[in-house]
């Protein structure tokens, strides 16, 4: 590990104090995947009692895949304390819930519904969500007696500072080149994009189907838990799709300026927005973005499309067709505005908005 990053001292989790004294401020930021369990058990092993202020900042309130991995794989939770951790949302019901959806007997929707807020409510002052959505659902699904926190806020993600001046969006010779950015997993509709590929270049001559290329840019899981690749090969669209694994931030940056279109497609989901849409937006690139919850929210983007199948392949091939239709007549850059109709919408409103309704402080 590094000792310094961008001017501030790096230290291990294990090396951080777990009573925070009242000059310290500690932010947390809680995503729902197995690669932030360290900072989930940071905030199990803080102190309630602290004198420091505390904040989460929420990437997604459904915690519980994160919690059962750690009662599962890692020791740091026991049943007991999975139990507890999803009282505030599910009440006497949790261990019931629980005990039905270890042993299978619920859909795995299940995993992608509950929150498990319970120790993020003990033990921080403040939680902030990146979406109306996301921090409607931690306030009306949870109960707060007794809770530590009292502010529920609304943090977009950076725009303007996302990238820097110097990935600017650029072509790369006469390629149509569409990405999809981040963890490679089912939630993240990869099979839906690949079959859009297919349907579309069958609607397409020789020679603009020549020139599209799909680049999916993020690590994979292994083969055994999901194999997009498979489906490539049965769809016979390799010689169109390439797959990069774990790039440097900087070429992940670059793909993201190169790219003419990209896919941000979520499902389920609970209240996350994304960066890469952000990076996306602010470099005037084309995103077509799931009509779902939180993502409905995200301004710059040029095509919403449906969750459901079959619309959803069906409606992500038609965004495909167009696009490469206006880049060829030279309209790269003409980004309608976002297809809701609605106007952008101010977090900040919103979040005074959210704070009246909900009578926190």
């Amino acid at each position: 590990m590094p000792r310094e990053f961008h001017g501030l001292d790096v230290v291990s989790w294990r090396e951080v104090d777990e009573n925070p004294g009242h000059e310290v401020t500690r932010v947390y930021f809680l995503a729902n995947n197995d690669k932030h369990v360290f900072v989930h058990k940071m905030l199990a092993q803080q102190s309630a009692a602290s004198e420091g202020r505390v904040v989460a900042v929420l990437h997604d309130p459904s915690m519980f895949m994160v919690h059962r991995h750690m009662e599962r794989f890692d020791g740091a939770f026991s049943f007991s304390d999975l139990i507890e951790a999803g009282r505030s949302q599910l009440g006497r019901a949790s261990e019931r819930l629980m005990v039905a959806r270890i042993n299978e007997w619920l859909p795995q929707a299940f995993d992608f519904g509950v929150h498990c807020m319970g120790p993020t409510l003990r033990k921080c002052d403040e939680l902030w969500a990146h979406s109306l959505y996301g921090a409607n659902r931690v306030r009306f699904e949870n109960d707060f007696s007794g809770a530590r926190c009292r502010t529920v806020r609304i943090c977009a993600h950076p725009t303007a500072d996302v990238l820097g001046n110097d990935h600017q969006h650029r072509k790369n010779g006469d390629d149509f080149n569409i990405g999809v950015f981040g963890w490679v997993t089912p939630p993240k509709r990869v099979d839906s994009v690949l079959r859009a590929l297919a349907l579309a270049l069958d609607r397409m001559d020789a020679v603009t189907r020549s020139r599209v290329r799909l680049r999916i840019v993020g690590r994979r899981p292994p083969k055994s838990d999901y194999d997009p690749e498979k489906l490539v090969s049965q769809l016979s669209i390799g010689s169109a799709v390439e797959f990069i694994d774990y790039p440097s931030t900087e070429l992940f940056e670059q793909l993201i300026a190169r790219s003419d279109l990209i896919f941000n497609l979520r499902y389920p989901s609970c209240g996350e927005s994304s960066g890469t849409l952000a990076s996306a937006e602010h470099l005037g690139v084309r995103i077509v973005a799931s009509r779902y919850q939180a993502f409905r929210e995200a301004v710059g983007v040029w095509r919403f499309i449906s969750v459901a199948q079959p619309y959803e392949v069906w409606e992500a091939a038609d965004a495909i067709v167009e696009a490469v239709s206006d880049v060829s007549r030279g309209r790269r850059g003409a980004l309608a505005p976002p297809s809701s109709g609605v106007a952008p919408i101010d977090k900040l409103l919103l979040n005074e908005i959210l704070r009246s309704k909900v009578g926190l402080q």
